[in-house]
C-alpha cells in the first residue's frame, strides 16, 4: 500500500504525527470525520498522512475554541488561566491562520511513499470497526485495441505506380483493339458483305452526290434501315474501377482465354471471319453495332472513320463506401457496404437493352463515327445507335456517369492504315478534366527536369503528321477554335492550371499578371484574366544566367521570398530575422530585360569581371574578336606564353552548401587562337615523349631487378646450399650457373 508524502517541508511535523496513534484515533472519533473520505483522498492522489493531519488540526481547533470558552468564564471568575488568548479577535486569528496552512497544503506537490505496516494495520483496524469492507485490489479490464498496421511510404508509392502502369498499359491495349476493328471494317470481305445488304437506293444516294445535304440526308435512310435490321444486346466497353480487377489472379485470365469467354459488355471475335459472321446474325452489342456502321459507310464510299472514346481503367482509387462490423457470436469482421443513397428505387427485372440504349434521351456511346463532307470541308458526326446526326455535344457523357468518363477520343482513318487523330476537343467542354483523367499531373521537380506527361508524349508519337494536307490542316485549326470557345468554369477551384483562364490568387511564387487586360468577367468579386496575361519573373541573376540583364530604370514587378542555399545567404537570413525582418528579393519580366552585349577585344586584352574571369552562361555572351577555347589545362599554356586570357565561367554548382564557379576552357582574343593550339599540340607530343621515356625507363628497371634478383638467388644456393638438393628450382639454377656443358638451360635427361 502506498501514500503521497510532501515534498520536504514539514518533515517534523509529518514523523511526530505519524507516532501519534492514540491521538489520532481520539480526534477522528471526536471529529466525526468519514474514513471513506480518508481512503477517498488516498485513491485519488492525496494521501493518509494528509487526511490524518487534517482531521488532527480540526481537533485541535476545536480544543481551541473549548479551551477559549473556559477562559472566558474563568475571566468572569476573575481567573485568568490562557495569557495567549484574550478576546475573540485573537481566536478569529488562529482560525484565519488554520485555514491559511490548509490552502497552502493544497499547493503542495506530493509524491507516492509506501504506507508503514503499522499505519496498515491501523487503517484495516478502524474499518474493521465500523464493519466496513475495504477492496485493496481493484481490476479494471480493458479490451486491447486492434493493432492498426499502416502501409509504408515504399509500399504506397509502390501501389500508386501499379495503378498508373496498369492504366498506361490498358490505353495501349485499347488503341491496339480498336485499330484492329478499324482495319476489319476497311477489308474488302466485310465490305463486299454489307454491299448485298444495304438499300439500293440509300447506296446510290451516297455514292454519287458528295453536297452536305444528300450526304445527310442517305445517312438518315441508312440509319432507319440499320435501326431495324441489327439488334443491340448490350452496351460495349465501359470504365470499370481499378478495384474491380485488383484481385483478378493471371490464372483466371488464362482460363478466360483458354475458354474464349468475354464479359457481358464485350464480345469475342477471333478473328474477321467471326467479325462478317456477326453482320449476319444482326445482333450485338453497341461497340460492334458502330463497327459495323462505319463498314457499311465506307463500302458506300463514304470517307468515315471510326471514333472511340477509350474507358481505361483509372489510375485513382474512387472514395470507399465500406465499413467494418464485427460478429458478436464469432468475432469475426464483416464487411458491409452501406449505400451511398439508403432508399432506391427498385430496378426493374427485364430491360430491353435494344429499346433502352436507342433511345434519344439515352446515354451516349463510346464508339460511333464521323463522315467527312467535301463540300463544306469538315466532319459530320454521326450516332448510329441513337440516330442522332451533326451533333457533337450530345456526344459528352453526363458528370455523374462514372461508366463513361471521357478522357481519350481517337479517330482512326480508313485511307492510312494506322493514322490516328485526337480529336477529344471536338467532344468534350471541359478539356481540363479530361487532361486530368488521361494521367497523374507531374510534380514541381518533374516539371522543372524537363518531363512532360505520359499521355502527351504518346499521343505525340501515335498521331505525328509529318505532312498534312489541305483537309488535315483545317481539321487543326477547327479543332484549335474548339479548345479556345471552351466554356469558363463555374467554381473557383476550376480556374487553378486552367489552360484558358486565370485568377490572380493561384498565381505562383514566380508569376505576374502581365498586362491586367483584357478583363472576361469575374467570378466573387474576383477578376477573370485569360492565362496568356499570366507571365514567369526572375530574379536579376536568373536573366544573367540567360544572357539577359535588366534595362536600366527599370523597377521590380514584384518581391519575392529569399531562399537561403548556400551558408552566405543563411547568414544574411540569421541577421535579418534577428532584426525582424525579411530576406526579400526583386524580381523583373523579360519586357524588362535586354541582351548582353559585352565590351569588345581591344589590342589582345579580353575585358574582365571583379572575380578576374569571364561569364559566359550562353554563347552570346562571347565578347567580340574573342574565341572560346575549351580545353582543360591551357590557361596555364597560355601564361607561360605571355597571352591575355580569361577563365570562361560557363554555370555554377553547389559543393559543401557553397556555390562554386563551374570553369570550361579560356577566352582569348582571335589572334592567339593558333598560336595556342599549335602551343599546344607541341606540349601533347613533348608530354606524349616524355611519357614513353618514362615508360621505357620503368621497364629496365624493373627487368634489371628481376635479373640481379635471380643472379643473387643463384649465387647464394651455390655458396650455402647442399651439393644434393631435394629443390628442384635450386638444382635448376646450379646447373644453369656452374656448368656450361648443359647449354641451352635445360636440365639433363638423368635429372
Amino acid at each position: 500500500m502506498a501514500i503521497t508524502r510532501k515534498s520536504q517541508k514539514r518533515n517534523g511535523e509529518q514523523q511526530n504525527n505519524l507516532n501519534s496513534k492514540k491521538s489520532r484515533k481520539k480526534v477522528v472519533k471526536k471529529t466525526n470525520v468519514d474514513e471513506d473520505q480518508i481512503f477517498e483522498s488516498v485513491g485519488s492522489g492525496r494521501s493518509l498522512k494528509r487526511a490524518d493531519q487534517h482531521t488532527e488540526d480540526l481537533g485541535q481547533r476545536k480544543k481551541a475554541k473549548g479551551k477559549q470558552k473556559e477562559d472566558v468564564n474563568l475571566i468572569d471568575k476573575g481567573e485568568d488561566k490562557s495569557p495567549q488568548i484574550h478576546d475573540a479577535q485573537q481566536m478569529d486569528t488562529v482560525d484565519m491562520e488554520v485555514d491559511e496552512e490548509e490552502e497552502e497544503e493544497d499547493e503542495i506537490d506530493w509524491e507516492t511513499v509506501e504506507l508503514p505496516h503499522m499505519i496498515t494495520d491501523q487503517v484495516n483496524n478502524n474499518h474493521s470497526e465500523d464493519n466496513n469492507p475495504v477492496y485493496k485490489d481493484v481490476e479494471i479490464v480493458f479490451e486491447a485495441p486492434r493493432a492498426v498496421l499502416k502501409k509504408s511510404k515504399w509500399e504506397i508509392e509502390y501501389q500508386r505506380n501499379l495503378r498508373e502502369w496498369t492504366h498506361n498499359s490498358h490505353i495501349i491495349t485499347l488503341m491496339a483493339h480498336y485499330a484492329i476493328r478499324n482495319r476489319w471494317c476497311s477489308s474488302d470481305k466485310a465490305k463486299a458483305q454489307c454491299l448485298k445488304i444495304v438499300p439500293e437506293h440509300a447506296r446510290k444516294l451516297l455514292s454519287n452526290n458528295t453536297t452536305e445535304s444528300s450526304i445527310i440526308t442517305g445517312i438518315k435512310w441508312i440509319l432507319n434501315w440499320w435501326k431495324n435490321y441489327f439488334s443491340i444486346t448490350g452496351p460495349g466497353l465501359v470504365t470499370r474501377p481499378y478495384s474491380d480487377f485488383e484481385d483478378i489472379s493471371h490464372s483466371f485470365l488464362q482460363d478466360m482465354i483458354a475458354k474464349r469467354e468475354s464479359n457481358e459488355n464485350a464480345e469475342w471475335v477471333d478473328n474477321l471471319d467471326e467479325f462478317v459472321n456477326l453482320l449476319l446474325k444482326k445482333e450485338g452489342t453497341s461497340d460492334l453495332c458502330s463497327e459495323l456502321f462505319v463498314s457499311i459507310l465506307r463500302s458506300c464510299n463514304c470517307d468515315a472513320r471510326l471514333v472511340c472514346s477509350l474507358q481505361p481503367v483509372p489510375y485513382k482509387i474512387p472514395p470507399n463506401y465500406k465499413k467494418q462490423n464485427t460478429d458478436e457470436s464469432t468475432g469475426q469482421e464483416e464487411t458491409q457496404e452501406s449505400l451511398l443513397f439508403q432508399f432506391r428505387t427498385p430496378t426493374r427485372t427485364h430491360v430491353d437493352q435494344n429499346v433502352q440504349l436507342r433511345q434519344t434521351n439515352a446515354k451516349p456511346p463510346c464508339i460511333w463515327v464521323e463522315v467527312y463532307c467535301p463540300e463544306s470541308k469538315r466532319w459530320i458526326c454521326v450516332d448510329p445507335i441513337r440516330s442522332i446526326i451533326d451533333k457533337p455535344a450530345l456526344m459528352e457523357p453526363a458528370v455523374l456517369n462514372r461508366s463513361n468518363q471521357l478522357s481519350f477520343v481517337l479517330a482512326f482513318d480508313e485511307k492510312k492504315k494506322h493514322y490516328i487523330t485526337d480529336v477529344t476537343r471536338r467532344y468534350t467542354s471541359n478539356m481540363d478534366k479530361a487532361n486530368r483523367l488521361r494521367d497523374r499531373p507531374l510534380t514541381k521537380r518533374e516539371q522543372g527536369a524537363g518531363m512532360r506527361p505520359w499521355s502527351e508524349i504518346l499521343l505525340s508519337i501515335l498521331c505525328h503528321k509529318p505532312k498534312m494536307n489541305e483537309k488535315e490542316r483545317l481539321e487543326m485549326k477547327d479543332l484549335e477554335k474548339q479548345e479556345k470557345k471552351e466554356r469558363m468554369p463555374t467554381s473557383i477551384g476550376a480556374f487553378k492550371n486552367h489552360p484558358i483562364y486565370a485568377l490572380e490568387r493561384h498565381l505562383k511564387k514566380f508569376e505576374v499578371l502581365y498586362p491586367r487586360e483584357p478583363i472576361l468577367g469575374s467570378i466573387r468579386g474576383e477578376k477573370i484574366y485569360p492565362r496568356q496575361c499570366v507571365k514567369v519573373v526572375s530574379t536579376a541573376d536568373a536573366f544573367r544566367k540567360q544572357g539577359r540583364e535588366i534595362i536600366k530604370g527599370e523597377q521590380p514587378i514584384k518581391m519575392v521570398k529569399s531562399t537561403a542555399t548556400t551558408i552566405e545567404k543563411k547568414r544574411i537570413h540569421e541577421m535579418a530575422k534577428q532584426e525582424g525582418q525579411e530576406v526579400l528579393v526583386p524580381c523583373y519580366g523579360e519586357w524588362q530585360t535586354q541582351k548582353i552585349i559585352p565590351d569588345p577585344v581591344v589590342d589582345g586584352k579580353v575585358p574582365k569581371n571583379s572575380f578576374g574571369n569571364i561569364d559566359l552562361f550562353v554563347p552570346e555572351m562571347l565578347p567580340a574578336g574573342a574565341v572560346h577555347i575549351p580545353i582543360r589545362g591551357i590557361g596555364k599554356l597560355a601564361k607561360r606564353l605571355g597571352v591575355d586570357y580569361a577563365d570562361a565561367v560557363t554555370g555554377f554548382e553547389f559543393v559543401k552548401m557553397r556555390s562554386v564557379p563551374i570553369i570550361e576552357g579560356i577566352v582569348v582574343a582571335k589572334e592567339f587562337q593558333f598560336v595556342l593550339m599549335e602551343a599546344l599540340e607541341e606540349q601533347e607530343k613533348d608530354e606524349a615523349v616524355r611519357a614513353i621515356e618514362k615508360q621505357e625507363k620503368e621497364v629496365y628497371l624493373r627487368w634489371r631487378k628481376l635479373i640481379k634478383g635471380l643472379l643473387v638467388k643463384a649465387r647464394v644456393d651455390n655458396e650455402y646450399g647442399t651439393s644434393k638438393s631435394t629443390d628442384n628450382d635450386s638444382d635448376m639454377w646450379t646447373t644453369f650457373n656452374m656448368d656450361d656443358t648443359h647449354g641451352g638451360g635445360f636440365l639433363p635427361e638423368d635429372d
